[in-house]
């Protein structure tokens, strides 16, 4: 009898067991499957081809972003979401501009000249300016503040990691590896001559940004920027009509190009800090962001600028903090991006009293007690990230609200309300 009860046992364990896994793969295969997505759907369709490119019309998603292909005469990139790939689409009329001035017969022979003649900095020699593009001396006249100044930062790296003062942190998206034709982030802050003038120079006169993660381009400016740094050949050669770039329409963009484009990268860094303490951030916070290469001074100054709009609110210096953790461009510009959502919504729609970062979101909260997060995506389905988001609960508030920069699917709408959220898509377009 004991063995009867046994097997009885033993064969509810195995229905249950087996009814539980049943649901679980039900469940699995209740979420939806973006495997599909066509690029024609996601973008207009100016973006898809042009006089220098085509785009692959099939989309995969890559660290909830869509990820297209773009093929050039140039070379092929990837561009995490809709926002890099206006920005890669608008820098290939620099390339065609760069190859007709690297093959003129001035900057040939300047070129040569670069080359045969080292020079000498600091009691240094650069053997060959082509070779050395984002180096630390930057042109001839040395200001010795700005020395000063890269020593004493310097200095302060070593006392915080000796004192342990910024450990490691997690990061704020899911790893996705770098996009094909992403450079890693290079050094410009240690840079007090005067090199990086003509490359800021020649990155304004082709309308792209002079710290761009572009790999080929950037290598291009350098090698112009190298020759006009040891040569005589002019900055101000005449180019062709060059395409603006169709960034978001984000005055704090705007803005932070424009500085790049006049101001040395150091004194940017020390302009940033300084906009920063003004709002009561400063110390160690602030030195962690600011090592942060992959918050060139471009992506610095537009993130500060955001947060400077928001006015005197509580919880920007745990932005700062959020922000230090970015390990990729994707995720600066995720940052970037969702503090512009919500000074968006506090502009024009209704003032915030407060944000902070909560794991990998940015959230704000109104005066009345209604949570906002900022969810700069272009395309939201429902898969079991989004689930979770919806679910956690950390995330509370009077009214749930859930704003997103591209499209939200029917599922994941009607799935996010029945949990309590209230939803606004297709923001981007709407700036």
């Amino acid at each position: 009898m004991t063995m009867t009860m046994n097997r009885a046992a033993l064969c509810r364990v195995f229905v249950t067991a087996a009814t539980l896994a049943a649901a679980t793969t039900a469940a699995a295969q209740n979420y939806e499957m973006p495997a599909s997505l066509k690029a024609s759907e996601l973008v207009p369709a100016a973006l898809l081809a042009g006089p220098f490119h085509s785009v692959d019309e099939n989309v995969a998603i890559a660290g909830a972003q869509p990820n297209f292909t773009i093929r050039s005469q140039y070379g092929t990139w990837e561009a995490r979401g809709q926002e890099m790939l206006v920005i890669r689409v608008s820098e290939l009329p620099a390339f065609e501009q760069l190859a007709k001035v690297s093959k003129s017969d001035e900057f040939m022979k300047s070129a040569g000249t670069a080359v045969a003649a080292p020079v000498k900095a600091v009691g240094q020699f650069i053997e060959s300016p082509l070779e050395t593009t984002g180096n630390v001396f930057s042109g001839i006249g040395l200001i010795a503040s700005r020395v000063g100044r890269v020593a004493e930062k310097s200095v302060t790296r070593v006392g915080d990691t000796v004192a342990n003062n910024a450990p490691a942190q997690k990061e704020i998206l899911k790893p996705a590896a770098a996009p094909l034709g992403t450079a890693a982030p290079r050094t410009f802050i240690g840079d007090p001559l005067g090199y990086n003038q003509q490359r800021r120079e020649w990155a304004q006169r082709l309308k792209v940004d002079p710290y761009t993660f572009n790999g080929a381009l950037s290598d291009k400016l350098g090698e112009v920027a190298s020759v006009t740094f040891a040569s005589s050949f002019p900055v101000n050669v005449v180019l062709g009509a060059v395409i603006a770039p169709l960034y978001y329409a984000q005055q704090f963009n705007e803005q932070a190009t424009l500085e790049a484009y006049q101001t040395p990268a150091l004194d940017i860094g020390t302009r940033n800090e300084a906009r920063l303490k003004k709002m009561g951030i400063e110390g160690l916070p602030v030195r962690t962001f600011m090592r942060n290469n992959y918050f060139t001074p471009t992506l610095q100054t537009a993130l500060v600028l955001a947060l400077e709009s928001l006015g005197n609110i509580a919880g920007r210096d745990q932005v700062i903090i959020f922000a230090a953790r970015a390990t990729s461009e994707t995720e600066a510009r995720y940052v970037n991006n969702s503090v512009m959502m919500l000074a968006q919504h506090n502009l024009k729609v209704a003032p915030l009293a407060k944000v902070r970062g909560a794991d990998n979101v940015i959230a704000g909260e109104t005066r009345d007690g209604k949570l906002l997060i900022a969810a700069p995506l272009d395309y939201l389905p429902w898969i079991t990230p989004v689930d979770d988001f919806a679910r956690r609960t950390d995330l509370t508030g009077m009214e749930r609200w859930l704003l997103v920069s591209g499209q939200v699917t029917p599922r994941a709408q009607q799935e996010l309300t029945s949990l309590g959220w209230r939803v606004s898509d297709k923001l981007a377009a709407a700036r």
